[in-house]
């Protein structure tokens, strides 16, 4: 009897499948509209998705995924994949030609290879949300297009905002076809993709779509075709009963030899095929397994410091073993759970260890990935590997990079991740050129951006605290206002009017802006912030 590692026969999805099928049908008839797909882990989401495209004959698909890093995801992740796929596909100058005026420079802050983008704050993320939809519709004029985004369980701010964005407003004469994926287990009472999905449902083009767990009788289908005939020993109602239907735990069950005692755990059924690879790639998965979900080849072979001969003979038993999957320039883990339950088993110290090699491999080679992601990845792992001191340094720089991509939800997360660490780094104020007040001030000016009014307040309540009136008198003011509308009293206003050349007053002013507009610390308003604090003996 021969084995595969997951079943050649697609199993009890036909309803789900003719679900996505009609929605195409109605798109290639000039019917947008959107299918969100949710499910629990492991229950066959992507595989749905994948037989679903390989069906779309003559569409264009497009397919990009959220990624995760620890608590942090990666802004507009899913569009910056989908469009590089259509570079690579059609150049970028047939991009251009597509786009009003053809202009891209917007797309910059997606791609580098469209240039240095214009302008910055709400009007530019404005410009960047047109152009993407934009975009989709001319390709969808083109032919019948479907944008697929998986894992939208990870989304970050941005990227929610611009999915909601397109849903919302795509054109519904053109056949165009939205397919979302979320794992609906993952979505806790305070998941910020629960009040999205609620919102979106209720749009008459829009399909809730939710994958139930496989009957015993589907199980049963599945363990044949893996098996490649009925199964023997294996007792079908012990797999039923351990799976509760669930496809990758089924899968997980029929990869034991029959002599292994099968623990009731999902981390040590995740990890079984994982421990039947020899060694060195089982060492290669553990260092992968820091980098996130996906990894990037270049990424993964400075880090693991092997040739690419070496590289290449510990791959491929995890690629033939289907654990990692080539996924275009680099590699995926085949199910997120697994690179969770192999990062898991790691030991402290490694675990320390591998984020640290990480961290030092970007730092010496930024332009392993691009620039917003490298920033956010040096963040993750320098907070990951418990390293302060640079921990704080790359958090506050990953928060530049966030604004540069008008991604203000990731921003507010690397600037509180710096007032967090401010407290363990005696020289904070040194390393970043600012003070502890400076760094509020700029987190309650991004609190406003991303939306988030109530921590705003809550923040301008405790910097007020902080604060001389009658030393800063146009900082208190400013803080007062932001406190929310209306309760800008007259004393603010008063201070407020108060003239603030230079001085202590002056020289937190223009730390202010530094911090707002530059907050690396080199530009302009930094210098002449320096210069007055020189000039008035302001404190840092």
């Amino acid at each position: 009897m021969s084995t595969n590692t997951v079943s050649p026969l697609f199993v009890g999805r036909a309803d789900e499948l003719a679900t996505l099928e009609g929605a195409l049908g109605r798109a290639r008839d000039g019917a947008s509209s959107t299918v969100l797909v949710g499910g629990e882990a492991g229950v066959g989401k992507t595989r749905l998705i994948r037989e679903f495209a390989e069906r779309a004959e003559g569409a264009r698909v497009l397919v990009g995924g959220c990624l995760e890093l620890g608590t942090d995801g990666l802004p507009f992740a899913p569009f910056t994949a989908v469009l590089r796929r259509l570079v690579r596909d059609l150049g970028r100058d047939a991009i251009a030609e597509l786009l009003p005026g053809g202009s891209t420079r917007g797309l910059g802050r997606l791609l580098p290879e469209f240039g240095e983008p214009e302008g910055d704050g709400p009007e530019a993320r404005a410009r960047l949300f047109e152009q993407v939809l934009g975009l989709m519709e001319r390709l969808a004029e083109q032919r019948e297009t479907v944008l697929i985004v998986e894992d939208a369980h990870w989304a970050d701010r941005s990227t929610r905002d611009l999915l909601s964005f397109l849903v919302r407003y795509q054109r519904s004469d053109l056949p165009l076809l939205i397919v979302v994926t979320y794992r609906a287990d993952e979505l806790h009472r305070t998941h910020p993709l629960r009040p999205l999905l609620a919102e979106l449902g209720r749009i008459d083009w829009v399909t809730r779509l939710e994958l139930r767990r496989l009957s015993r009788r589907e199980v049963v289908e599945q363990a044949s075709s893996i098996l490649g005939g009925l199964p023997g020993r294996l007792d079908v109602d012990d797999v039923y009963s351990r799976s509760e239907g669930n496809p990758l735990f089924v899968e997980a069950l029929l990869a034991g030899d029959g002599h292994d005692t099968v623990p009731e755990s999902l981390r040590d059924l995740l990890l079984a095929s994982v421990e039947r690879l020899p060694e060195e790639t089982q060492e290669l998965l553990r260092v992968a397994s820091a980098g996130g979900a996906r990894i990037e080849h270049a990424l993964l072979t400075a880090v693991a410091g092997l040739d690419e001969g070496s590289l290449s003979r510990a791959l491929r038993p995890a690629v033939a073993g289907n654990v990692l999957v080539v996924d275009g320039e680099g590699y995926s883990f085949r199910h997120a759970l697994i690179r969770e339950a192999v990062h898991d088993d790691l030991l402290p110290g490694e675990r320390t260890r591998l984020h640290t090699r990480f961290a030092k491999t970007l730092e010496d080679n930024p332009l392993l990935l691009p620039a917003t992601r490298a920033a956010i990845e040096l963040a993750h792992h320098w907070h990951a590997a418990h390293d302060v001191r640079p921990a704080l340094i790359s958090a506050w720089r990953a928060a530049a990079a966030a604004r540069k991509a008008t991604a203000y939800d990731e921003q507010l997360r690397m600037l509180t991740r710096v007032l967090e660490l401010w407290d363990q780094v005696p020289d904070a104020a040194e390393l970043l050129e600012t003070d502890h007040l400076e760094v509020l001030s700029t987190v309650i000016l991004v609190a406003h951006l991303a939306g988030e009014f109530e921590r705003a307040i809550s923040l301008s309540r405790a910097a007020l605290r902080l604060v001389d009136p009658e030393r800063d008198p146009t900082i208190t003011a400013g803080l007062l206002r932001r406190r929310g509308p209306g309760r800008l009293r007259p004393r603010a206003r008063g201070l407020r009017r108060r003239p603030a050349h230079g001085g202590p007053a002056g020289a937190r002013l223009a730390a202010q802006r530094a911090a707002r507009q530059d907050p690396g610390g080199s530009g302009a308003h930094a210098q002449h912030a320096r210069r007055l604090g020189g000039e008035g003996g302001a404190r840092r």
